[in-house]
């Protein structure tokens, strides 16, 4: 669990939303750089006020995880993290004993004159019960008043025996542990908010699981939208190379060659690494000297040489519409 900053005001997105609307929420998440899409920020909208779990798809590098993370960091809310991979056990999602905590226990009980029955009703309690992420992020939710998110990256690479696992968290609450008793929280509105992330590739989630979570699909932005998210990223970017910048991703993305295609992570990464280095234009020479961005595959890195000069062509071209919108947000700056 990353624990919220104790310096920062915490916010609490259900009640901002009740009190104000969901404009408010997205006004929040573009102070992290964050522009979530009017669907997506509908969506969000139920999610907060159903109290269910939420179920995002989309293709890799959409800007999923940074939505999850992103309204965390608005909010200053403790974070519970669960990697999607194989080979993830009990342990890791909702719990475990102790057991070598419970046979000294044993043993000492014992030794100080209590039965050996007695001794081992002892040591089925909470100091010997260790919390995988998911239920330790409703028992969190449980104890405190700060409203926690639980986030589960990659869903889609988790087996089909651990979506059972969380079927009964998910859908109450709460989970029985035998020997123990409930834990989590039964109050909808107090659960924490849950993240679940697919990219819809390794396998495909189960009903009974799609069937208790709200659900969304981030599509790959428009390049509009494209526009004001690198704009939000990199504030301080010269109108000139967020132009090109635009221009160039919808060029590699229309060509035929390319087998994996450059998403919202890649632009973000270039368009930042120049703004870095101090561009404020984006010439042919540019480009070939940071193809490692974009190609992520050695045939796509060679159909991008190979189609430098016509993208160079291609954000070099007047867009009305394009630098229609780059003026808009930048203010007509040169």
């Amino acid at each position: 669990m990353q624990l919220h900053c104790p310096t920062q005001t915490t916010i609490n997105p259900r009640t901002l939303l009740a009190e104000q609307d969901a404009h408010s929420l997205a006004e929040l998440l573009q102070e992290t750089g964050y522009v979530i899409q009017p669907a997506l920020l509908r969506d969000l909208a139920h999610v907060l006020r159903s109290g269910l779990p939420w179920l995002i798809e989309g293709p890799r590098g959409g800007g999923k995880t940074a939505l999850a993370e992103a309204l965390a960091a608005a909010c200053n809310l403790p974070v519970f993290y669960l990697q999607g991979m194989e080979g993830l056990t009990l342990a890791d999602v909702l719990y475990d004993w102790d057991r070598e905590g419970q046979t000294q226990w044993v043993r000492q009980a014992v030794a100080h004159g209590s039965s050996f029955q007695e001794a081992r009703a002892g040591q089925w309690t909470r100091e010997f019960l260790k919390l995988g992420e998911a239920l330790a992020a409703y028992e969190w939710a449980a104890q405190h008043d700060i409203v926690p998110i639980l986030i589960c990256d990659e869903f889609d690479k988790v087996s089909e025996k651990l979506e059972d696992m969380l079927l009964q968290l998910f859908a109450r609450g709460f989970a029985h542990i035998p020997r123990y008793g409930e834990i989590g929280v039964r109050e909808q509105q107090r659960w924490p908010i849950v993240i679940l992330l697919s990219n819809d590739q390794r396998h495909d989630l189960s009903a009974p699981m799609r069937s208790r979570c709200l659900y969304s699909w981030l599509a790959p932005p428009t390049p509009r939208e494209e526009v004001g998210i690198l704009y939000a990223r990199c504030p301080a970017v010269h109108p000139l190379l967020l132009g090109k910048m635009i221009k160039l991703m919808h060029g590699i993305r229309s060509l035929p060659g390319i087998l994996d295609k450059p998403g919202l992570r890649e632009s973000i990464a270039l368009l930042h690494a120049l703004q870095t280095a101090g561009y404020t234009d984006l010439t042919a020479t540019t480009l070939t000297q940071h193809l490692c961005f974009l190609a992520k595959r050695r045939l796509d890195l060679e159909n991008l040489r190979k189609a430098t000069a016509r993208l160079d062509l291609m954000m070099e071209l007047l867009d009305a519409e394009m630098d229609g919108w780059v003026a808009a947000l930048c203010g007509g700056a040169e």
